[in-house]
């Protein structure tokens, strides 16, 4: 039975620990913070006059080094704990996006990025790692959601502080970025402990290494088909918008509707389906939406019925993230979860680095309704994936 409308908002956010508003907040904060992804490329090419294929290396830089953080952050956060990586990912981030202006030249510049990007990118499987720790079973997947929500808040607050500090001048945009994670690094140095459990006994859906569960790495492809079609919406799409006819003012709206959906009805709707079906269920539940949603592109024109195609990846993205998460949290234990969760967040970094070259080259060679075909079957590959991962596993439970 569902849950009364009148206890859904109660029941979604309470039980969750202090810890987990805790690390909520400080993703809020460092999120919020993060204004300079946004004008990163703009800053490179208009107020340093990079071209655009020198750009596009120094991106690469950036997204190379969050590999290297996303891997070393895990292995750190599983011997060390997640206080520490979590506290110097984010002070050492701040110091180093503040030097940013004072760095002019292509090659220290493809150095530098791929620093900051490794020390940035050890954050988020540490923070994984520490809602795990902080959550209980039943209430891990709506801690997750809660962790998310800040992230969403964050990235819709950070651009547009950052297009105002950007009118007076970029460089205010890298201070205060770094003014932000160092806030965040030191209210987790001062609020947050590194406690640690001891290692649970062993089951067989628990391997000592995620490198050898094959179930584990067959999901990670099906994250990564995933994660593809998903920021396609938001990497490249803006380009078919403008090719319709859309304002930029109308673009804008339609990204910020997507945030506004997940903060405003995500934690509620994970509420009322924790528990209801396994994660399978949700995760392909949600890479159908995405199915459907690129079917639909062809057939799609005017302001109203794309933001009608936003509310559908928006429902995809609420059905589908927080119980990847939850996937990846059951398969690991405390022994391992940060290796688990450092491969999670590289495969969404492998999606973010590789989409723009596979999105802009099919455009340019093949047009739009090429890109949705492919992003369509890759959504019907996701589904065939999850399905045949929850038919060879046992039924984990959503939450």
């Amino acid at each position: 039975m569902f849950h009364k409308p009148k206890d859904l908002v109660k029941g979604a956010y309470s039980g969750l620990s202090t810890e987990v508003w805790l690390l909520s907040l400080v993703m809020l904060i460092n999120r919020s913070g993060t204004m300079v992804i946004f004008f990163l490329s703009v800053y490179l090419t208009q107020e340093l006059n990079f071209t655009l294929q020198q750009t596009g290396v120094m991106l690469a830089c950036f997204g190379a080094g969050s590999f290297t953080g996303a891997f070393l952050g895990g292995r750190i956060t599983d011997k060390l704990g997640y206080h520490p990586v979590m506290f110097w990912s984010l002070f050492t981030g701040g110091i180093l996006f503040m030097l940013i202006p004072l760095i002019k030249t292509y090659l220290l510049l493809c150095i530098f990025f791929f620093i900051l990007s490794s020390f940035s990118e050890a954050f988020r499987p540490a923070n994984m790692t520490a809602v795990a720790f902080h959550s209980k079973p039943e209430n891990y997947t709506r801690s997750v959601s809660l962790n998310r929500l800040a992230i969403n808040l964050g990235f819709s607050v950070g651009p547009a502080i950052g297009g105002i500090l950007a009118t007076i001048s970029y460089h205010y945009i890298f201070i205060v970025n770094g003014i932000t994670c160092i806030s965040a690094a030191f209210i987790i140095y001062f609020s947050l402990k590194n406690k640690r459990k001891s290692p649970p006994q062993k089951t067989q859906a628990v391997l000592k290494s995620p490198y050898r569960d094959r179930t584990y790495l067959l999901f990670l492809v099906a994250a990564y088909f995933y994660a593809l079609c998903f920021f396609q919406f938001f990497l490249t799409m803006p380009l078919y918008y403008k090719a319709m006819q859309l304002s930029e003012t109308q673009i804008g709206y339609l990204m910020a509707l997507n945030g506004v959906m997940v903060a405003a009805i995500e934690m509620i709707m994970v509420y009322n389906m924790e528990g209801k079906t396994s994660v399978y269920n949700f995760i392909a539940l949600g890479a159908l939406l995405l199915l459907i949603a690129y079917l639909s592109i062809p057939f799609l024109a005017g302001f109203a019925a794309f933001a009608l195609l936003v509310v559908i990846i928006s429902l995809s993205e609420m059905f589908a993230m927080p119980f990847m998460n939850t996937f990846m949290n059951n398969r690991s234990d405390d022994s391992n979860r940060g290796q688990y969760a450092a491969l999670f967040s590289m495969s969404w970094s492998l999606s973010q680095t590789t989409l723009p070259v596979i999105a802009t080259q099919t455009i340019a060679d093949f047009g739009y309704q090429t890109l949705w075909f492919i992003m369509a079957f890759l959504s019907l590959i996701t589904i065939v994936i999850i399905k045949i991962i929850g038919r060879k596993t046992e039924p984990v439970p959503s939450a």
